[in-house]
């Protein structure tokens, strides 16, 4: 059977939901996904929201190992 209910919410998008993305200027994708870049809100594809989402979750990785880092070494006493 068909599964006419399929990508309806992109029909009533200009050229069915495709363009050209801003972060990574591939033309012909589908621009779906609001973001904030560089202050202002605009569409990008699928593959640029996901590398966007991974760099986030690596900074926010990254700062918590820092602050375990640093936590133990600030309360350990001084020996001298």
């Amino acid at each position: 059977m068909s599964k006419a209910h399929r990508g309806t919410g992109i029909r009533k998008e200009a050229n069915h939901g495709r363009g050209t993305c801003p972060v990574c200027n591939k033309s012909g994708v589908k621009v779906l996904y609001d973001q904030e870049v560089d202050g202002k809100k605009v569409k990008i594809c699928k593959v640029c929201k996901a590398a966007l989402k991974n760099k986030a979750q690596k900074d926010a990785r990254l700062a918590k190992k820092a602050a375990a880092a640093e936590a133990p070494a600030a309360e350990a006493p001084a020996e001298a």
